[in-house]
């Protein structure tokens, strides 16, 4: 069975990367570009380079990139460039969580939060070792932009990606066992001079071990509400991070952990906008809790789709700004890892292997 999206393995510098990204996936990214500037039109109610103006205009997020990830600025950049994209264009469409608290608080907020995310990470055991695994849910316009990119960094760990086409990530691994997973927090403090969520997870990428890229995390000032989760073979660490704080979760010995959308760090916050997330959080406290589960289990846990808020969700027909799964990554962290990923929601799409991650991928 074929692939149902590309594939890419970069290489060359960080700008000739972007460039053969954008060139590789010219037509997908013209196509995904318009369903997104469509989308800002009708969830902002505004032209959408009147949005990207505002946003751009009204933010520092390019100043904090250049400060802690100047390579990826010049990646984005190669990507505009390859796509023949606009500039400013290609910038909004990397700052994704960030567009969503910029639109909600200068023109309109949406009926509820769009994001539905869904985490599983499970320690090694025996001979198994840990996985990191992530349910990637967004808004359904974005479907048929799943990609996965492979990039290097100036002899550091080549990276995997899963990703949007034009976008420079959304979690992924490195070829020294390391992986990181994301969700939306969007109950946090957010910054306009932060770095974005995109630009640090591809930072926490760039190290080789969970220990590294802890350190590292607690550095910049955040731009985004976000739970980050970081594992290597040798453990695990989850920090839920903001504009104002970086709060690493306790986790204790349990053989297994997982997260959804609302903060675990702090007092409990019951909101009715977090009834979503903390349903799907006790759906996997029910499958996981307690069990140290392989890959096959949580492919199956995330392929559920019981229930009125699934942990596999299928796209509204007809409703391009519905919630949906994009994507579903397991990652098996050896060195180089094992990743498998769906192409939209696992609960009717299958897991694809992905890699290996030290080699040549194929390029669509």
């Amino acid at each position: 069975m074929a692939l149902s999206f590309p594939t890419l393995h970069l290489s060359g510098t960080a700008r000739e990367q972007g460039r053969q990204h954008g060139e590789a996936l010219r037509e997908a990214i013209a196509r995904v570009r318009e369903q997104w500037r469509a989308s800002l039109r009708t969830r902002f109610g505004v032209p959408p380079d009147a949005f990207i103006e505002a946003f751009l205009a009204e933010t520092n997020f390019v100043d904090a990139i250049r400060r802690w990830c100047p390579a990826q600025l010049e990646e984005i950049e190669g990507i505009a460039e390859g796509s023949g994209r606009s500039l400013p264009e290609t910038l909004a469409f990397q700052f994704m969580d960030e567009e969503w608290w910029f639109g909600a608080s200068r023109y309109q907020p949406p009926p509820s939060p769009a994001n539905h995310c869904s985490v599983i990470a499970s320690r090694a055991r025996n001979d198994r070792p840990s996985i990191l695994a992530q349910n990637m849910d967004l808004r359904a316009y974005l479907d048929g932009g799943q990609a996965v990119i492979s990039t290097a960094r100036d002899g550091g760990p080549r990276t995997t990606v899963m990703t949007i086409c034009g976008m420079i990530g959304l979690c992924g691994a490195n070829a020294a066992g390391l992986a990181v997973v994301v969700n939306t927090l969007w109950q946090l403090p957010s910054a306009v001079d932060g770095l974005p969520v995109a630009c640090v997870m591809r930072g926490i990428l760039e190290h080789r071990d969970a220990a590294a890229a802890s350190a590292w995390i607690r550095r910049p000032r955040h731009a985004s509400g976000q739970s980050y989760v970081i594992g290597d073979p040798s453990g695990f660490a989850s920090f839920e991070a903001s504009a104002a704080a970086v709060d690493e979760v306790p986790w204790e010995k349990a053989p297994s952990y997982v997260h959804t959308n609302h903060p675990l760090c702090g007092k409990p916050r019951v909101k009715r906008a977090e009834e979503n997330s903390r349903s799907r959080y006790q759906t996997l406290c029910d499958l996981i809790t307690g069990k140290s589960p392989t890959a096959e289990e949580i492919k199956s846990t995330l392929s559920s789709s019981a229930g009125p808020h699934p942990i596999s969700v299928r796209p509204t027909p007809n409703d391009p700004i519905s919630t949906m799964t994009f994507a579903s990554i397991v990652m098996e962290l050896k060195r180089p890892p094992d990743v498998q990923m769906t192409g939209g929601p696992p609960c009717s799409n299958p897991y694809f292997q992905i890699g290996p991650l030290n080699a040549r991928a194929a390029v669509a």
